[in-house]
């Protein structure tokens, strides 16, 4: 099964209109991202303030996942019929008014229900930014641009403690929450000016760009998706299996989140300053390579997408059991956690929407997006639920946690089980001999270079 691109160009250079759409959905997935980080990163501070103990972090730790699981399903949905731009909308107006108000709350019950709250508006990101990315690119580009928006929920990662643990030692953590939320002002602006639903509707996008982005895409199949379609979509195999790994392969990042930095500061006592510089550096790795994902894809990995996903579900359990069954020592713990554990970000999740193009129309990915995430996020407030009471006590520092890790890599080894039962799908560009149509600010090699043959996508195989 593959997905061909005709005449599409390899390489990612947006041009036109498109580059703005691209900022502008990095940008939101960046700070809402950051948003949500803040929360984790901060978890000793406002513990600690608010007398919280290892069983009540865990549960409004995981309120947030209850509130955002549903709305992923919806949010996938309403991204297919009636487009991701109002989606995001909602998803930035909620996060950062949210984000900003726990900054005001007195009680652990006042938390609970606010990071809850906050979880049903930070549902609208994930699957309309999946769909606005599958739409406004063509497909050759999709794993390139994916794994960009991919690597900008990464960066996240370096810059979340950079920015809220000095902001916190300084003043308060409440300062911090204020501060970040903020940002989602300018993201909000962005979307309402430089993106639409569809390229057509945005004023100013030139007949070049457009025939680029749309390349083997007729206009019905451009249009809003009727629900019979979307449910039909469900009858295939490898969807219904890559769904499930979806809902596996990377839950057991939620478990980074909300107990990585606690165990560092609170339970090993590492000095928050520490922490501050030298955490971040376990994701370089992870960033350095989301960046270079779509090149992976298409050289060592010879345009397969099950491989990257089969390598990031092994890496991270090799990351998670190592922390819980070797005593590390600190540093190297960060490092088994924070850069194996979160490899599969890119791997996976990086190669996801486009393995969608290869069983189902382009059209499709809010919702298959949306289902595999809401799925993850769904047994993600389980595991983070549950998490609290397998700290052990009658250990030392770290060493607490180690059942966290055991069980979260076994969960990365089953991941795998599902990916090698779907079909696996390759992307290749075939090779034309005429040049592509130039976009705007592009000149012709030769005035009078024929227009290139343009072999439509295939029909989806299910």
């Amino acid at each position: 099964m593959s997905v061909t691109t005709g005449a599409a160009r390899p390489s990612i250079r947006i041009d036109g209109k498109r580059r703005w759409v691209f900022y502008a959905v990095l940008y939101t997935n960046f700070v809402v991202w950051l948003d949500t980080a803040k929360f984790s990163v901060l978890t000793p501070f406002w513990a600690a303030d608010l007398g919280a103990d290892a069983t009540e972090i865990a549960s409004i730790s995981a309120s947030y996942l209850l509130g955002y699981f549903p709305m992923l399903f919806l949010a996938g949905v309403l991204a297919d019929r009636i487009g991701p731009r109002l989606m995001l909308l909602i998803c930035l107006t909620g996060v950062t008014v949210l984000g900003g108000s726990m900054a005001f709350v007195q009680t652990v019950d006042e938390m609970y229900w606010r990071n809850m709250l906050f979880g049903v508006f930070f549902g609208f990101l994930w699957a309309p930014c999946q769909r606005m990315l599958a739409v406004w690119f063509a497909p050759i580009e999709t794993a390139k641009v994916t794994a960009a928006w991919v690597a900008s929920l990464m960066i996240v990662s370096v810059v979340a403690p950079l920015i809220a643990l000095p902001i916190a030692s300084a003043w308060a953590w409440e300062e911090a929450f204020l501060i970040i939320s903020a940002l989602g002002i300018p993201a909000i602006i962005a979307i309402a000016v430089f993106t639409r639903n569809r390229p057509d509707q945005l004023p100013g996008i030139s007949a070049q760009e457009l025939a680029h982005i749309n390349v083997g895409r007729d206009e019905a199949a451009r249009a809003n998706v009727p629900l019979r379609e979307i449910a039909k979509v469900f009858r295939s195999r490898s969807v219904l299996f890559m769904v499930a790994a979806g809902a596996l392969a990377t839950t057991p990042t939620w478990l980074i989140g909300t107990w990585s930095t606690y165990g560092l500061i609170t339970l090993q006592g590492i000095d928050p300053d520490v922490v501050t510089y030298l955490a971040p550096l376990a994701a370089v790795p992870v960033i350095l390579y989301a960046f270079g994902h779509g090149r992976a894809v298409a050289g060592p990995f010879r345009g397969r997408l099950r491989p990257p996903m089969v390598l990031g579900a092994v890496l991270g359990a090799v990351g998670f059991l190592a922390a819980g069954l070797l005593n590390l020592p600190w540093l190297a713990w960060i490092f088994a956690i924070g850069t194996l554990g979160f490899m599969v970000d890119p791997l996976f999740w990086g190669s996801l929407n486009t393995y969608w193009l290869g069983v189902a129309k382009p059209e499709l990915t809010g919702t298959l997006n949306g289902v595999a995430a809401g799925l993850q996020v769904a047994f993600g407030y389980v595991l983070v639920n549950a998490s609290g009471r397998w700290l052990d006590t009658s250990e030392g520092g770290l060493n607490q946690l180690d059942t966290l890790w055991i069980v979260g890599g076994v969960i990365y080894l089953v991941a795998i089980i599902p990916v090698l039962l779907s079909k696996d799908v390759r992307i290749h560009q075939e090779p034309d001999p005429t040049p592509p149509p130039p976009l705007p600010g592009e000149a012709r090699s030769t005035p009078d270079a024929p227009e290139p043959s343009v072999r439509p996508l295939p029909e989806p195989t299910t």
